[in-house]
């Protein structure tokens, strides 16, 4: 059964009821100087701590080589051409005198 047609109306506050009042801006951003956004706060000092950590790791990563290389001697290659061949001379020599010896 039909129960008639009513008409919503939205219902008005009294006038003596406060109202919210709109708060103002946080920050005030001027024209020449405008502030930047977080997101690339963020980014500048991921990055900054990207070079350093980089930084930071290729001088551990080059004291370590400098360290295990320390006893080391580098040989250009004709150099280790004629260390060779005074090892095989001397390899040569011992076997020579243990097998005369015994």
């Amino acid at each position: 059964m039909a129960q008639g047609n009513k008409m919503k109306t939205k219902a008005n506050l009294p006038a003596n009821v406060k109202q919210k009042k709109k708060q103002g801006q946080t920050f005030n951003r001027r024209k020449n100087a405008p502030a930047k956004q977080k997101k690339i706060k963020h980014m500048e000092a991921h990055k900054l701590k990207e070079i350093v950590s980089k930084a930071v790791n290729q001088n551990i990563e080059e004291e370590m080589r400098r360290r295990a290389y320390e006893g080391q001697t580098s040989f250009s290659k004709v150099q280790e051409v004629v260390a060779k061949h005074h090892k095989s001379k001397e390899t040569n020599s011992e076997a020579g005198t243990s097998s005369m010896g015994d």
